[in-house]
This record gives structure tokens, C-alpha cells and sequence, in this order.
């Protein structure tokens, strides 16, 4: 009889935990967050650029704001060098994330919530996210065509806003460490001096 107390009070803990995971609203907005993070990974792994540019759409606010700093990594380069910044209004950065995307063949996006801070109102929550990214592509040397890696590792900040049915990423600041090497199999490509020197400019 001595262990009813014990299981009343393990089944109240389990259901408390139960409900603070699924209907507690902060953490309903939180999952939600996370979904429409998710779906712009899948958008990405479908290799699709018009599913990419429909998904980046409907994922950010009309009047959103996009700040990138990018630090190149390289044999060249090692210490990243001095950042790229560039500022983009919601229609310019679809474009540029399209024109990014038009070369490569195989290209992944992973996001992943760190920090979500809802605002009292609960109509926008503060967050940062991770992602890595990879992608393969081109590039020419000296005429000689290089298959290339390109892969980063990012950290964002900035802010979602809760509509009906919708989560949308509102301005939003990103660092990106990215590196660039001839995959394995194309390095021997380099070995022609001046492909070679072109690369190592």
C-alpha cells in the first residue's frame, strides 16, 4: 500500500511532463519554430530551386530583413579573412540564395534551434539557430574544371513572428565560417602549375 503514494505521485510528475511537452503554449510555439525551421531543410534536400525560393516565401515576413557576414576559409586563407557583409530585403535574398544554388549539384541545409525567448505579448519569440550547410560545384582554373566542397557552419539571431497557422522568420543576422577545398577525388587536378597558381591566389 506504501507505494501508491509513490505511483500517484510518479503518474502526476509524468502527466505534468506530458502536458508541459504538448499543450503548454510557449513550448507549442517552440515546437512550431522548429517545424517551420525543418521545412526549409526539406525544401533544401529536394535539390528543387523553385521549391526553395516558394519555401524562403513562406517562411519570411514581407518586411524582413537579412544581415550575412561570411568568413571564407581556404589553403590560402586560413584565418577567414576579412568578413563579407551584405544587407538583403526578403525579395533580394531569394534571389541571391537562388543564384547561390543555380551551380552547385548537391547542397544540404540543417538547422538547428538553440534559444527561444517568447515575448509577453506571445505574438514573437527571440531565437538563435545553428546550421551547417554543404554543397558540391564547379570551378575553373586555368581552364581546367575543379569540383570543389563548399561547407559552413553558421549562427543566426533575430526574431519569429506568430500568425495564424504560420511562423515567419523576421529579421534575422547571421555569422558563416565557410570553406572551400577540391573534393578527393578532383585534386589531382591542381597538380598543373598553373591551376595551381590560380587556386592559391
Amino acid at each position: 500500500m506504501k507505494a501508491l503514494p509513490v505511483l500517484a505521485l510518479l503518474l502526476l510528475a509524468i502527466g505534468g511532463g506530458a502536458y508541459y511537452q504538448l499543450f503548454y503554449p510557449p513550448k507549442v510555439l517552440e515546437r512550431e519554430t522548429e517545424t517551420a525551421l525543418a521545412a526549409l531543410s526539406t525544401a533544401v534536400l529536394s535539390h528543387d530551386r523553385a521549391k526553395v525560393s516558394a519555401a524562403l516565401q513562406d517562411s519570411l515576413m514581407d518586411t524582413a530583413k537579412i544581415h550575412l557576414e561570411v568568413r571564407l576559409y581556404s589553403v590560402t586563407q586560413m584565418d577567414g579573412g576579412k568578413p563579407a557583409i551584405q544587407d538583403f530585403t526578403k525579395a533580394d535574398f531569394i534571389t541571391f540564395i537562388d543564384n547561390v544554388l543555380y551551380p552547385l549539384t548537391e547542397y544540404s541545409y540543417q538547422p538547428e534551434l538553440q534559444s527561444f525567448t517568447l515575448s509577453p505579448d506571445r505574438k514573437s519569440a527571440a531565437v538563435t539557430f545553428t546550421s551547417r550547410e554543404f554543397a558540391d560545384g564547379t570551378e575553373q582554373y586555368s581552364g581546367t574544371a575543379v569540383g570543389m566542397r563548399y561547407s559552413s557552419e553558421t549562427d543566426c539571431t533575430g526574431q519569429v513572428v506568430f500568425e495564424p497557422k504560420k511562423v515567419l522568420l523576421d529579421n534575422v543576422s547571421c555569422n558563416v565560417r565557410m570553406s572551400i577545398v577540391p573534393r578527393p577525388e578532383e585534386a589531382y587536378k591542381l597538380r598543373d602549375q598553373e591551376a595551381l597558381r590560380q587556386y592559391l591566389r
